[in-house]
């Protein structure tokens, strides 16, 4: 797009004007064959009635909270939301079998946001106002259904506001992987410039398309997978995440149906095709279409991509369609990634050398390596730091340091947290004033242009002086037996009287036939050899026993949380 509009409103009236029945988004409700679809023009005019609603209830700039399950409700409210100058709060809408239990997540936003209005679906209204007690928590916000007939009629009420780059489009409450979840501030600008980015990395174009299963309450799942295809003008499938969850499949098996260019997830999708997709299945698949395989929000492991390639190369995938990328929700989604069409780039690093944040690339990989992937280089007009934490002064390039970004993706804050945003998004380099600078909370370095992440500044285990990376230790953990799940461990530390204490929680296959003394060890050992780490205490726990985000990445301090507390869900093998 060679000039940016205003928002997301101009982009999508326009296409509507233009392109009114070419296809912007197909729904499989079924992960399959259950297929519902919208065009631009279909798009616009639902996003004009929800608009026009708005208009009526409430003030532009008020808050309004969406709880819709995946699906074109979501992808319609939202856009609802923007043609109001409303800004969005998606929200990971309750079961109506569990609202008292997620009900408290819920209001922990509607505490925070102070949102005027609800949308939501009329089947979740119905399960609301029949529970007093729920209904209360939701107190006087006005909660308003966007799935009936009647709202078609709104569409010619509607008036286009006037929107400023600086205005707030929406706020993306943080996945809470290492704290409470917070409201960031993305504005139109923000969002804007961010998916320029992406099509930029990703090479994108109106010919491509898109198949994505990722949650739209997440940013990868919001911006990378439902907001860009419409920005450069061009079709994605939806599939929930549950459906891609109970059988990862229908994911492959949409990128082969549709043709397919980009799509991609978190390290452990990967994992998990290679673990639930057998081989007579792969032999139905064409994935010679998929150009874009990107891979972001957690770390980025070459086994799992090596693995990954060379399983489904009989059925056309390509090792230089993986694009592995970085982001946070605090700089709208994405920092680096790319260029499109190469293989990853890997550094062998000696672990005794980043125990003492030091960079020291060996030609080889061996025991006493440890081997990182890329996340990219950074092609565009923001800088990245990479700035030692202890006097905040930048790293040499031999130096693992905390990631610094600043730019005009990164976005104004966190919503009524000014202290919080004093810290994170105003940060200056101490000898030379450089900034203001969004402290990312990730560690890294850069390398003849590339950025490596080596893991969370927050979930740090330091022993004996040494820093130990939990997700290390967690892979090391999962390779341990074969009972343990794949993805399915916590590593982290807690300090009490006798000094800093080394935690593991593993989640166990259904039914192993073993005892738990075998699994214990065969961790204690492992750890022992790959780690030189002493394990204080290992728990295990059913599967699901680790919380985590959606993207799936293991919410840590949850984690130490339900630890202390007592409340893990473990599992006793005799």
């Amino acid at each position: 797009m060679t000039h940016l509009p205003t928002s997301l409103v101009d982009i999508l009236r326009l296409r509507a004007n233009n392109q009114p029945n070419r296809l912007a988004y197909r729904y499989l409700a079924d992960g399959e064959y259950d297929e519902v679809v919208l065009t631009y023009e279909d798009l616009d005019r639902r996003a004009r009635s929800i608009g026009a609603l708005l208009q009526s209830s409430t003030r532009a700039g008020d808050r309004a909270l969406l709880l819709f399950a995946p699906g074109l409700d979501f992808v319609a409210a939202y856009f609802g939301c923007l043609y109001a100058k409303i800004i969005a709060i998606p929200a990971y809408p309750p079961h109506p079998a569990r609202m008292e239990r997620m009900l408290p997540i819920i209001l922990g936003i509607v505490d925070d946001a102070a949102p005027a209005v609800v949308l939501l679906n009329s089947a979740l209204f119905d399960v609301i106002n029949s529970q007093k007690a729920v209904k209360a928590g939701f107190g006087n916000m006005k909660l308003l259904v966007t799935d009936n007939n009647e709202i078609d009629n709104w569409a010619e009420k509607w008036q286009k506001p006037e929107i400023e780059g600086n205005d707030i489009a929406f706020l993306q409450y943080t996945s809470g992987s290492t704290t409470t979840p917070k409201g960031v501030m993305v504005s139109h600008s923000n969002l804007l410039h961010n998916l320029g980015l992406i099509e930029k990395y990703f090479g994108q174009s109106s010919e491509s398309h898109a198949v994505i299963w990722l949650p739209p309450y997440h940013d990868m799942g919001l911006v990378g997978g439902i907001l860009q295809p419409l920005y450069t003008g061009y079709p994605a499938t939806l599939i929930p995440h549950m459906m891609f969850l109970q059988r990862p499949y229908r994911w492959l098996q949409a990128i082969s149906r549709f043709r397919a260019t980009t799509s991609g997830g978190p390290n452990f999708a990967y994992d998990l095709c290679m673990k639930k997709i057998k081989p007579e299945q792969r032999e139905l698949l064409d994935l010679s279409c998929w150009e874009v395989a990107f891979n972001g929000a957690e770390q980025v492991y070459h086994k799992s991509l090596d693995q990954f390639a060379d399983y489904f190369a009989p059925c056309g995938f390509r090792r230089e369609a993986f694009l592995p990328c970085y982001g946070l929700a605090e700089a709208t989604l994405m920092v680096m990634g790319g260029p499109k069409g190469r293989s990853p780039v890997i550094q062998n690093l000696m672990s005794s050398g980043l125990e003492q944040n030091q960079v020291i690339i060996s030609p080889t990989r061996r025991e006493d390596t440890r081997t990182l992937v890329s996340c990219g280089q950074n092609g565009s007009d923001q800088k990245i730091r990479i700035v030692d934490t202890g006097t905040l002064t930048l790293c040499p390039a031999d130096q693992v340091g905390e990631i610094w970004v600043s730019g005009p993706s990164v976005a104004h804050g966190y919503w009524n947290k000014p202290s919080e945003t004093e810290l994170t998004f105003g940060a200056r380099l101490s000898n030379s004033g450089e900034g203001p600078f969004l402290r990312t909370g990730d560690l890294g370095f850069l390398h003849e242009g590339e950025l490596f992440i080596t893991g969370r500044l927050k979930d740090l285990i330091i022993s004996d002086g040494n820093n130990h990376y939990p997700n290390d230790i967690e892979r090391t953990v999962e390779s341990s037996h074969p009972a343990i799940r794949q993805a399915g461990s916590a590593a982290f530390s807690i300090n009490n009287s006798e000094g800093e204490r080394i935690i593991i929680i593993a989640e166990i296959e259904q039914n192993p036939d073993v005892k738990a003394e075998e699994i214990i060890m065969a961790i204690r050992k492992a750890v022992a050899v790959h780690h030189d780490l002493h394990v204080d205490d290992i728990r295990l726990t059913r599967p699901g026993g680790i919380p985590k985000t959606a993207s799936g990445k293991i919410k840590h301090y949850l984690c130490k949380t339900n630890y202390l507390a007592g409340t893990l869900n473990e599992i006793i093998l005799t």
